[in-house]
């Protein structure tokens, strides 16, 4: 089973769903690029289990070319908008990815039809590996709806690139291209992260073992990830596989309580990216004064408008929960240290931090310090409001 941690928003919290206050399943995030010196911003759509594939079944035309001419698409917008402020997010000596498009010579073709010259527009092109007139590159393309255009997407994690660097693919390719019924599931396991001044968006988790098993339950496999974080499991009989990622003990799958797995067709290969955590957690349950009513919202027990955040001593926050059924909460994932728990309050656009910290003190010096070691539970942590917190509470 795996758990899905989501972002607040207004839109949440405003429906009134208890959801985490870690990072969205699906959502955009920034990294850095360095390209012969220059610093590009680059947005990336993170998805734990993508919709894409490793095979040809989601393009329309995937063949290897020589590119012929690179040529830089000018007036592009500021991709990178903070999604909640509706502003630019700042990134000093940085510059955003330009799109690009590129004039290729086709080679060999694994699916579609491109003429002898095609041009492909990639979106945020310069975040690619290096784009340069005369490599051979693997393409694996879709068609603009409106525009009948080939594209390929950094921000949706297009696998295009020099065959130099993906030979693992155009190998695969050809034996998906031999038509003999069998399929493979690829993909890679790592700890997404991001470091405005080192870029890192996903760190691989190197070595760590994956357990697949076909839905009937007549067939299983181990699989290590590489040094890169990747693994394929293959050639195997298509069908339904289902995927356990918690085998470390100090490490969980995000998404631990949902139904995990990949389905493969004949001759294709399913791509599947899984998002480690620490497996660590801080939680209780926030007790309210005596003879307080608060109103039930349709999913259980809610504290309205109220959620807990996780701060390291100096203010930086770290994590957080709504509070939930029974008034408790769970943060997970969290990195080793020495965190304060604080209450927080939604209105409007704006987070007020409320003066009450665990275990409900007002005086911040007075607030229970959390000494949290690598891959920890505790556990049992409570949290009182006084009256004048809640008369505050808006």
């Amino acid at each position: 089973m795996r758990h899905i941690s989501f972002a607040f928003s207004a839109s949440i919290l405003l429906s009134l769903l208890v959801v985490g206050a870690n990072d969205c399943a699906a959502s955009v995030n920034p990294r850095i690029v360095v390209r012969d010196g220059k610093k590009l911003v680059c947005a990336v759509r993170f998805i734990d289990t993508m919709s894409a594939d490793c095979g040809t079944e989601s393009y329309d035309e995937v063949f290897t070319a020589r590119i012929l001419a690179v040529k830089q698409v000018p007036n592009r917008p500021n991709p990178m908008v903070d999604s909640v402020r509706d502003e630019p997010i700042p990134f000093p000596d940085a510059t955003h990815g330009a799109d690009l498009n590129l004039t290729v010579e086709p080679e060999e073709v694994f699916k579609g039809n491109p003429s002898s010259h095609v041009t492909v527009f990639a979106e945020q092109g310069e975040c690619f590996a290096d784009v340069r007139a005369g490599d051979e590159w693997v393409f694996f393309a879709r068609r603009d709806s409106k525009t009948s255009e080939l594209e390929i997407s950094y921000m949706y994690s297009n696998p295009s690139g020099p065959i130099e660097q993906k030979r693992e693919y155009v190998e695969r390719l050809r034996l998906l291209a031999r038509g003999d019924g069998l399929s493979y599931v690829a993909g890679e396991v790592g700890f997404p992260s991001f470091d405005p001044d080192k870029g890192e968006f996903f760190r691989p988790a190197q070595n760590h073992k994956l357990l697949f098993k076909t839905e009937e339950g007549n067939q299983s496999y181990t699989i290590e990830t590489n040094s890169e974080g990747k693994f394929e499991l293959g050639p195997v009989a298509p069908g339904s596989f289902e995927i356990d990622a918690n085998t470390n003990p100090q490490f969980r799958d995000v998404r631990d309580e949902i139904d995990s797995g990949t389905r493969t067709e004949a001759n294709g290969c399913s791509f599947v990216r899984i998002k480690l955590e620490i497996n660590s957690e801080i939680s209780g349950r926030v007790i309210l004064p005596e003879g307080y009513q608060y109103k039930k919202s349709e999913i259980g027990n809610y504290f309205p408008l109220f959620s807990v955040d996780v701060d390291t001593p100096d203010g930086k926050q770290v994590g957080g929960s709504s509070i939930g059924d029974g008034l408790r909460f769970q943060v997970r994932g969290l990195p080793p240290g020495t965190y304060i728990l604080q209450l927080v309050n939604y209105w409007g656009e704006d987070w007020i931090r409320m003066p009450v910290f665990a275990p409900g003190v007002t005086d911040k010096s007075n607030a229970l310090r959390i000494d949290l070691g690598f891959a920890e539970h505790r556990t049992g942590l409570e949290v009182r409001v006084p009256s004048q917190a809640l008369k505050n509470a808006r």
